[in-house]
């Protein structure tokens, strides 16, 4: 979701730029372990330096970040899911049929077996 702008579309291309070198994971996690760090200062030095923590090739991620390489399909993503009315975390989607908010087990186990059972 990128509901703190630019940051958060710099973020979500950074885990993409991970990606292309099998670690898209640990790009993410090193992220979300950092997120807080990320709203002072240069986003794409911040993304940079973390991307060097994880072990990345820094020159080919940082041609992928300042080329702005997943941009447009980062920012689909994200209006496709205001398109379907998720605006809020977290959000399930089973079939269809939007699960918003932290549920209990029950709550997904109704859904389902409606779904089953059409």
């Amino acid at each position: 979701m990128l509901d703190h702008g630019d940051r958060s579309l710099q973020a979500h291309q950074a885990a993409e730029c991970a990606a292309e070198q099998g670690k898209f994971w640990a790009m993410h996690d090193v992220i979300f372990e950092n997120q807080f760090d990320l709203y002072g200062g240069n986003i794409q030095e911040s993304l940079k330096g973390l991307a060097e923590q994880v072990g990345l090739d820094s020159q080919q991620f940082g041609a992928c970040l300042d080329e702005q390489r997943y941009a447009e399909l980062v920012q689909g993503q994200d209006d496709f899911r205001r398109a379907q009315g998720v605006r809020t975390r977290p959000t399930f989607d089973i079939n269809g049929q939007l699960v918003v908010g932290a549920q209990g087990f029950a709550a997904f186990q109704n859904i389902i077996k409606a779904q089953l059972a059409q």
